[in-house]
Formats: structure tokens, sequence, C-alpha cells
């Protein structure tokens, strides 16, 4: 009965629903007058509130509790809204000054001895990142890991598909990662395992990288290849060039 009313109102088939339309199309789309003088003052005090409680949290609550879980933590670590998702034992070991988003996951394989999560100082780690170690992951200093992206020392399942039955990643198949310093990995971005991307490198957004990346190289595309290299040209080749 009710969804027949409502059809008959969407439809507006005669003139009283059709008034009922338009009086629901009213208050659908109805706002409260905004004048600056009253409303300016309320979004600075809810900002305020609101980034108070944040600091509040993060600062007694979730950051303690994330440290208290790694294995070396640095100065001035920054967790926003949280703590990061952690599976299986893993070692984390943090630098200086990083930054990092609670809507991250750090997991590690049950079959890797003692895995290792190395992040260096001045690092920054993207919303909705994901790293998968079995054995060690390294990233360096002064690195900038965009959102969304996926890092793995490891492929997660067997080749096999009846091993992929009954067990987890086979130990020849876990190979290290490495991210040097200085390096930019855009968003979207995979990194699979056994890559190691030299000092200064730029991976751009949605590349799926699988080959070693020289340093200071840009890359992109599925599977990453060399766009070109982003050395500075030495002062005579511009003076000659000019």
């Amino acid at each position: 009965m009710i969804q027949g009313l409502i059809r008959k109102v969407k439809r507006r088939e005669t003139p009283f629903f059709d008034r009922l339309y338009r009086l629901a199309k009213r208050i659908r789309t109805f706002e409260v007058p905004a004048p600056k003088a009253i409303f300016l003052p309320v979004w600075y005090v809810h900002h305020g509130l609101l980034n108070g409680f944040r600091w509040l949290s993060r600062s007694f609550y979730y950051q303690p509790m994330f440290r208290a879980r790694c294995d070396r933590v640095g100065k001035n670590l920054r967790v926003d809204l949280g703590v990061p998702y952690l599976y299986g034992a893993l070692k984390i070991r943090i630098g200086d000054d990083c930054t990092m988003s609670a809507m991250s996951s750090f997991v590690s394989t049950s079959v890797g001895k003692d895995p290792v999560l190395e992040i260096g100082n001045k690092t920054y780690l993207g919303c909705r990142l994901t790293i998968s170690v079995g054995s060690r992951v390294s990233i360096g200093n002064h690195v900038l890991i965009a959102d969304n992206v996926f890092i793995a020392d490891n492929p997660g399942h067997p080749m096999d598909a009846m091993k992929r039955r009954s067990q987890g990643v086979e130990p020849d198949q876990i190979r290290p990662v490495t991210i040097c310093d200085d390096v930019w990995i855009g968003n979207g971005c995979k990194i699979m395992p056994g890559v190691t991307i030299g000092e200064g490198s730029v991976v751009g957004a949605a590349s799926i990288v699988t080959k070693d990346v020289p340093p200071f190289t840009l890359v992109a595309g599925s599977p990453a290849k060399v766009i070109r290299d982003l050395r500075p040209l030495p002062v005579a080749s511009v003076t000659a060039a000019a």
C-alpha cells in the first residue's frame, strides 16, 4: 500500500499527488539560511573541538598503543585517525619524524622467520597502504608513498593450485623488497616481491613494479617501464644546448 502511494506521488497521477510531489521536493531541498556572523564562528568551534579530540585520542591512546606494539620507534611519530591494522608476528622498526595513516595494514605471513618492516626517517606513508611481509620490507629515508599502495615481498599463496587448498605461501617464494631513500611512489601502485627501487626514483600512479628500478629514474605502466632519467643535466651540457 505504501509503495503504491509512493509510486503515485512520483508519477504525479492527480493534482493532489502532484502537490504532494512538489511539497516533498521543497522539503528535500530545504536549507537553513547561513549568515556568516552566526555560522562561521560555529564552524571554527566545531573544528576546534574535533581537532582537540583527535589530538587527545592520538597523543594519549592510539600512538602510545602503536608504539608499544613496535620494536623500535623514533621521535615525532604521527599516526592519524587511529591504529593501523596489524596481523602476525611482524617486527616494526620506525625512524624519526614519520607520518602514517591508521587506515593502513601491516601484515606478515605465517611461514616467514622473524619478518621485519623497517621504515626510515622523515618518511610519509599514505592512506590505505597495505604491506605484506614474509621476510623483510625496507623503506628508506624521505620516502613518499601515496594512497592505495600495495607492497609485498611474497605472492600470498602457492602457485600450485592443489597446494593453495591447504597451505600458504612457500618459503622459497619470499623475496625481500627494498625502497631506497627519496623515492616517491604514486597513488595505486603495486610493488611486487624481490624489487629494489633505487634512490631518488619516481613510480607513476597505478604502476605495477615487477623489476628493479635504477636510481633517479621515472617508471610507469603495468608492468612498469623506464620513462626517463631524473638526473639533472650537467651545467656544460645545458650551456651547449642553449
